[in-house]
């Protein structure tokens, strides 16, 4: 069923025979969708994979039968299929016309099952049974054996209780799923079987298809339900990916070159947006919807395929109008345009995955509504920020992920809160860095600068049974290569529940840990380089500090941490926490020290360092700190290198540009610096600033 490579049109087969459309034009590529033949008189339908959508493409093929054991021969660009009306090897063109073919020793019965191979330009077909067996044609007119039908092995010595099979794109084999669910290798020189084992699904697969990654695709007949395998899998398992069309005859065709989207066309599908664990980009078999006449909320967003957290769609068809309280009901609002069914899902015990045993809501039928639900969220669900997925679709019974043709999901990111905990929501900061200490440098105040947010789950006592984190880096106009933590003083890392700490970087859940170990004060590292996770716009040195290097990358981090035993709020320390930069391991970090590596830290003004700070660096240059007296980080004249700036939420705090002083982008810095902090108390203001030495995003 499956063709290889771009499109090759120069090969044409013209043979003689009943057809007035003999010279038909090949297809013009080699398309991403696939093609079904369905129904006792050939009707040749177009296939979506990613979604299961599909629609009909030729009802009138020029014939009064069957046809079948069709594949997509990407030598020529024709479909290639059995014939049941003239018994033998058919061709199908732009026309969508069944032109028949005389074969050289034609084995004189109808077969089911067949594929044209990538690496030659033949065409096999295969039937069970001693008189029949697996059979070549050569496709090819300048070959001595063009048309000329010649059997490989016979059917008992190969006997197969498959209904269709499909060339790999790359290592010339074919490959089929029998009755049974038996996935099988087919070696076409020797005609001999191996079995790689049961892939957990049974029935009539009879359209099997490969995409260029070599992903193989069945398609039962009795549920249209589309599943894909990975065939180099020690223990490949078919995992549910896409509703499609059942039907009683089936037989499909693919290029297998193509990939399964298509992005040379405008997008036709809806993704989710939650982090990737959660299945929602097209590699992770993530929920997607055909685009049709009903969706959630009065808009839809199409993508190639999801853009995951933190970049999110505008969704509009669910709104949470009282908090998420675990053992409560709560109401939400549900907005939907069109017919269909409602699904909700709850990630409760925030392991990043959605369960078939976590749902708000199943299969509720609305029709064009905007209504109110109670809704009940359950009495386990874990305290802190989760993920919510809603899927509206005329099929019912779907699952979190996979495909479907028509309807729409969203993602939301929710609070659940125990009955009797609150959440008190810190003061946001900016926090900007020079990290050329002990040195002033430019003192640009860019080389470092972080958004960062963060809150506390409260018990009714008032102990703090959690810290959340959330964080984005908004300009990096740094040569050095600096990583960033924040330390939490007086807290001891051992009383941190680690089994419970979660940590995201650009909504992707990391398997490491970001709890420092072998620190005397809880340290949770974000990054060891940060600039490793950005990807520098070409002819621009730095991020988002030089005039039209506005970036399109970005690093946004979150981390939750619960205690093992609640902290009183009084003992607790307070935002903005003791964030701070440090120099990565064995990268060069100035003349000063060349390759300081981990201890050379930089904090905010008076804060202290960790306990792997290298306390020899102070005093050197211009540092003129006394840790003896809690006096660190700052000049002479009490020149920070390190700023924590709430500007208010009615506007956000600029940074200078690359190489502009910050004592020059904001002269009332100076003034507040020489008051301790009792004077100019807006400096940081956009009033306050010369706002072309500012960054302007």
């Amino acid at each position: 069923m499956l063709p290889l490579k771009v499109a090759l049109t120069s090969l044409f087969a013209f043979v003689i025979l009943f057809s007035s459309h003999i010279n038909a034009s090949p297809f013009e590529s080699c398309p991403s969708k696939a093609f079904l033949m369905q129904q006792s008189i050939a009707q040749l339908y177009g296939v979506n994979l990613v979604t299961g959508d599909y629609s009909l493409i030729a009802s009138d093929l020029g014939t009064t039968n069957k046809i079948n054991a069709v594949g997509f021969n990407f030598h020529d660009n024709y479909i290639y299929g059995w014939g049941y009306e003239w018994g033998t090897l058919v061709r199908i063109g732009g026309d969508y016309q069944a032109n028949p073919l005389t074969l050289i020793d034609n084995p004189g019965v109808n077969f089911y099952v067949g594929d044209i191979a990538l690496n030659e330009n033949s065409y096999y077909f295969y039937r069970k049974g001693v008189n029949y067996g697996l059979y070549k044609v050569s496709l090819d007119e300048q070959s001595a054996d063009y048309l000329k039908s010649i059997k490989v092995i016979n059917g008992q010595a190969l006997s197969l209780n498959i209904y269709d099979f499909a060339f790999h794109p790359d290592n010339s084999f074919l490959y089929s799923v029998d009755s049974n669910g038996i996935l099988y290798q087919i070696d076409v020189n020797s005609g001999s079987a191996s079995n790689l084992g049961n892939v957990g699904e049974i029935g009539t697969f009879g359209a099997v298809y490969f995409d260029v990654e070599g992903k193989f695709y069945i398609s039962r007949n009795s549920d249209g339900h589309v599943f894909i395998i990975d065939v180099d899998d020690p223990s490949p398992q078919a995992e549910f990916f896409a509703y499609g069309p059942s039907a009683s005859q089936n037989d499909g065709a693919r290029c297998a070159i193509a990939p399964v989207i298509d992005e040379s066309i405008d997008p036709t599908t809806d993704y989710g947006d939650a982090p990737d664990s959660y299945g929602t980009t097209l590699f992770s078999n993530g929920a997607r919807h055909g685009i049709s006449n009903n969706f959630l909320g009065s808009s839809i967003t199409t993508e190639h395929n999801a853009n995951v957290y933190p970049k999110t769609d505008e969704d509009d068809g669910i709104i949470f109008l009282t908090p998420l309280l675990s053992g409560s009901d709560s109401l939400i609002q549900v907005h939907t345009t069109g017919a269909g069914y409602l699904n909700i899902w709850g990630d409760w015990n925030r392991d990043g995955q959605f369960s078939s045993d976590e749902k708000l809501i199943s299969d509720q039928y609305l029709d064009n509504v905007n209504d109110t639900f109670l809704v009940n969220t359950p009495i386990a669900a874990l305290n802190g920020f989760t993920w919510v997925r809603a899927r509206f679709t005329s099929i019912q019974g779907i699952v979190a992920s996979g495909g479907v043709a028509d309807g729409e999901v969203e993602d939301y990111r929710v609070l659940v809160s125990n009955t009797g905990n609150s959440q008190i929501q810190d003061t946001p900061y900016y926090l900007a860095f020079e990290d050329s200490w002990p040195e002033q440098g430019d003192y640009d105040m860019n080389d470092v600068v972080i958004l960062q947010n963060s809150s506390l789950l409260l018990t009714e006592t008032y102990q703090v049974k959690q810290i959340e984190f959330q964080g984005e880096l908004k300009a990096l106009g740094a040569s050095y290569r600096n990583g960033f933590a924040i330390q939490l003083d007086n807290i001891s890392p051992s009383n941190v529940d680690a089994n419970l700490v979660r940590f995201e970087i650009n909504g992707v859940l990391q398997q490491t840990s970001p709890i420092e170990a072998d620190t005397q004060f809880l340290v949770i590292q974000i990054t060891d380089d940060l600039k490793s996770h950005i990807q520098i716009t070409e002819n621009c040195s730095y991020y988002k500090t030089e005039e039209n290097c506005s970036n399109a990358s970005q690093l946004t981090f979150n981390v939750t941490v619960p205690f093992i035993t609640p902290i009183a709020l009084d003992n607790f320390p307070q935002a903005p926490y003791n964030p701070f930069i440090f120099a990565r391991d064995a990268s060069y970090h100035g003349e000063l020290f060349y390759h300081p590596g981990r201890p050379l830290e930089i904090h905010l003004k008076n804060k202290l360092p960790t306990s792997k700070a290298d306390l020899t660096m102070f005093g050197l240059a211009q540092d003129s700190s006394q840790i003896s007296s809690q006096l660190t980080y700052q000049t002479t004249t009490g020149l920070p290198w390190a700023l924590a700036i709430n500007p208010g939420s009615s506007e956000a705090w600029k940074h200078p540009r690359e190489m502009i002083d910050i004592l020059h982008a904001y002269p009332k810095f100076q003034e507040f610096v020489e008051t301790n902090g009792n004077k100019e108390t807006t400096w940081f203001s956009q009033a306050n600033a010369v706002n072309s030495k500012l960054y302007q995003q």
